[in-house]
């Protein structure tokens, strides 16, 4: 069975992923494997390079969770699929509303979507001092920050 492996460089929760493509290498199945989560037999070394593929027997994209070393050199490589490139041309034709906002480092902080909650305290400190700072009877001194 072909594999395309990848390098990725994205986090696992985007959909359209920043993915490098290294080679391709075709591996060998010891048994009947799971669509979600196959594990594929290869004689190269070049699997350790890598952290993402592509089956396209399988018509999706994988993230390498396990590389095993067995004994006579083989590595046996424990993939998990990733939906969301597998399916994400189906997942961006979707119409969707949205309630919520992911992170504050990725979301839209000018769209209120009840989440966000702000706090406006005041904080008052009186410091005597006994003659002043010169021959003024009152000062008053303001700071904010």
């Amino acid at each position: 069975m072909e594999v395309q492996f990848y390098f990725n460089y994205s986090d696992t929760r985007v959909i359209n992923k920043n993915i490098e493509l290294g080679e391709t290498i075709t591996g060998e199945l010891r048994q009947a494997i799971s669509i979600m989560s196959p594990v594929i037999r290869f004689e190269s070394n070049s699997v350790l390079r890598y952290n993402y593929a592509y089956i396209p027997d399988l018509q999706r994209y994988y993230a390498i969770e396990e590389i095993s070393v067995t004994y006579d050199g083989l590595y046996d490589v424990a993939f998990s699929v990733d939906v969301l490139m597998s399916f994400r041309g189906h997942i961006l034709q979707l119409p969707a509303i949205v309630d919520k906002q992911s992170e504050s480092r990725n979301g839209d902080e000018y769209i209120d979507d009840g989440s966000l909650i702000a706090d406006n305290v005041m904080f008052t400190t009186v410091y005597n001092f006994p003659v002043g700072f010169n021959d003024t009877p009152e000062i008053i001194l303001i700071t904010a920050g």
